[in-house]
This record gives structure tokens, sequence and C-alpha cells, in this order.
């Protein structure tokens, strides 16, 4: 009885660590703020991670992070996130982008719940 016992609270605390009892606001939030890291650690590969494999069809990427860098502005950006909301299994998150010398540029992430329950981004705006 005790192992079953350990191993059901191992997987309680495997699950919540997961994001398990996050709300969807919360886990596409998340993935967002993920978005807003990688752009500005200038991560291409952790932004194309975050793209759903529709995306990245759509984009005709066959090298996603050599695409995300090429079409990447040449200045240095810093990308900050503004504001997130959720519709079901749908989600738009608003990006505010700034470079050298310029003002923000607003940019949306539409965001959707795959099969696997998990948010990937699967548009710009």
């Amino acid at each position: 009885m005790g192992r079953k016992l350990t191993s059901l609270v191992c997987a309680v605390a495997l699950a919540a660590a997961a994001g398990c009892g996050e709300t969807d606001e919360e886990q596409a939030r998340e993935v967002a703020q993920d978005y807003v890291e990688a752009s500005n650690a200038r991560n291409f590969q952790a932004v194309c991670d975050l793209y759903s494999e529709q995306f990245i069809e759509e984009l005709e990427a066959t090298d996603c992070p050599a695409f995300v860098k090429e079409n990447s502005s040449g200045a240095d950006s810093e990308f900050s996130l503004v504001d997130v909301r959720v519709s079901d299994d749908t989600a738009t998150a608003d990006i505010d982008v700034v470079s050298e010398g310029g003002g923000p540029i607003r940019v949306g992430l539409r965001l959707e719940r795959n099969p696997d329950d998990e948010w990937e981004i699967v548009g710009l705006q």
C-alpha cells in the first residue's frame, strides 16, 4: 500500500508542476510570456518551439529558426507582454515591440489549445 500512495503523491506533484490547476488564461499567458522572453533573448529555436506545426508549414519555413531570424527586425528590439484574452480554446496576446528610436508597435499572437491540451502559437496579427 505504501508504494501505491507514494506513486500517487509523485504523480500529483508532477501534474501540478506541469501546469495543472492553472486557468486557461494563465496557461496562454505563460506561452505568450515565453515568446516574449525567447524573442528578447533572440533565441529563435525557442520561438519556433512555441509555434504549431501547421503555422510553421504556413510560413513555408523549412528552417524555422533561420526564417525567424531573417524576418526579425535588424535593430535590437524589446518585446513586452501587454494583455492576453481567452475565449474557449483560442486566445489572443497583445505584445508591444519597441525598436531603437521608435515607439511601440503592437503585435498580436493567436494561440490555440492543441489536442494535447497545450497552448501554442498559430498565427500573428
